[in-house]
């Protein structure tokens, strides 16, 4: 008789034991799964962020901002040689001309429709680089109306981006 009752101590305490353990591992797999979804939604924010860098870092959103702060592309540089001589001319940064404003058209009493530029028309950068930039040339930094270098650089971007 007492051997049956050890017997049956031993399985009762084995069965709470792993009954236990089985309830401690499901309740850390639930905050697995827990992290496991915080950290996702925290790497679609930073893929969200990294685009709107991407966006902020693009040459044509540069210089819209740029001009928005008063900057103008620099002139040609002058550089100094490891003897102090001066290579080149240096030109102070001046602002484009601003172009003429465009006035909107009256509707036209027939419905027609009026002309207007096609959609793949180069504005910008591009405009600049299609009339007369020789290809291959990085634009240069831009500057403040002082004549000092802004922070940020533009580079071309690679052709298929």
């Amino acid at each position: 008789m007492p051997f049956v009752l050890l017997v049956v101590t031993l399985l009762a305490g084995g069965l709470l034991s792993l009954l236990l353990l089985n309830g401690a591992v499901n309740q850390d797999s639930f905050e697995l799964n827990k992290l496991q979804k915080e950290t996702n939604g925290y790497t679609d924010e930073q893929q969200q962020l990294q685009q709107e860098v991407d966006q902020y870092a693009a040459p044509g959103g540069l210089e819209q901002r740029a001009r928005q702060l008063g900057m103008v592309p620099g002139g040609n540089p002058a550089f100094l040689n490891p003897d102090g001589s001066v290579r080149g001319t240096p030109e102070e940064a001046t602002a484009p001309p601003a172009p003429p404003p465009t006035s909107k058209a009256p509707p036209t009493p027939t419905g027609t429709p009026t002309a207007t530029p096609p959609s793949g028309t180069p504005t910008g950068a591009a405009a600049a680089a299609a009339t007369g930039s020789p290809p291959g040339t990085a634009p240069s930094a831009p500057t403040t109306a002082g004549g000092a270098h802004a922070a940020a650089t533009t580079t071309p971007t690679p052709p298929g981006r």
